[in-house]
């Protein structure tokens, strides 16, 4: 069976034209099924690539109805840019306006205030805002010398605040200062706090007890950072040894303890960086 239907597909058929009065042949071809049905699929192939190729390479599907044009679409993403680009100027445009503001404010000025309504571009109607009693008394808080509010006694922002952490807890006694080569901090320990702890990991560099009976033990840190703590009553660590950050390191006096030494219940502590004494205030937040 299956013979006989390759046979069938492979059997040449003849095709002709005749002519009708004669019966001359004018023309002819010898052909089986399978070789027409073969040359109508590649043909079909053929003209499949040649779309292909006319769609890639050329312009042909702007012709067709419904098709988005590349001018389309070019005029869709030039519209978007147009629009984020108008957003970044009104947003640039409010915080230059708002800077403005603040600059009058801290001059003595009246700053604009800008209404909600749009002109036929994205400049706003200004007026005027009329001072009241709460801007007279920001302002008198803001140019004051005292106060919680005032900008001549603004602290700067510690920016390395944090670094590392609180020898002791407790609360800042004497600040530093430099100019007055007042190098080291005097904290006093909270609810009788009297643990000296390391403010990092460290080597300890040296730890020895001064002829004044009070102890002073140094540690070396990473990134070029040793630590001082002077005034202790007790070390509890060797030159040499290894700390981990919070391991206690040494004591300082109780109450009884001062009055009886007479040397003060302070932990006097310095901070150097690369050989230079900084304030250890931008590096540790105390309570």
């Amino acid at each position: 069976m299956i013979q006989r239907f390759w046979d069938t597909l492979t059997d040449k058929r003849q095709l002709s034209m005749r002519d009708r009065t004669t019966d001359k042949v004018h023309w002819r071809v010898i052909i089986s099924p399978l070789a027409l049905w073969s040359s109508l699929l590649a043909l079909v192939v053929v003209i499949f690539l040649t779309l292909l190729l006319l769609m890639a390479y050329t312009s042909i599907l702007d012709i067709l109805p419904g098709y988005r044009h590349r001018a389309d679409k070019l005029h869709d993403s030039l519209t978007e840019n147009i629009i984020r680009l108008d957003s970044m100027e009104r947003h640039m445009n409010m915080i230059l306006e708002y800077n403005e503001a603040v600059s009058s404010i801290l001059g003595g000025g009246t700053p604009a205030l800008h209404s909600t309504v749009l002109t036929d571009t994205i400049r706003y109607d200004k007026s005027r805002i009329l001072p009241t009693r709460a801007d007279t008394l920001l302002r008198a808080a803001l140019e004051s010398t005292v106060g919680e509010y005032s900008l001549t006694n603004t602290k700067s922002l510690r920016s390395e605040a944090a670094r590392f952490d609180s020898p002791i807890h407790g609360h800042i006694t004497r600040g530093f200062d430099a100019p007055e080569s007042s190098y080291d901090i005097a904290i006093i320990g909270l609810d009788g706090e009297t643990s000296v702890m390391a403010v990092e990991k460290g080597s300890v560099l040296g730890a020895e007890i001064l002829t004044n009976g009070r102890g002073v033990v140094a540690i070396q840190h990473a990134g070029g950072y040793i630590s001082i703590y002077r005034n202790l009553v007790e070390v509890l660590v060797r030159k040499g040894q290894t700390v981990d950050s919070g391991s206690v390191i040494g004591r300082i006096a109780t109450p009884s303890e001062d009055i009886a030494s007479e040397g003060g219940s302070d932990l006097g502590f310095e901070l150097w960086r690369d050989g230079t004494a900084v304030d250890p205030e931008r590096y540790i937040l105390f309570q």
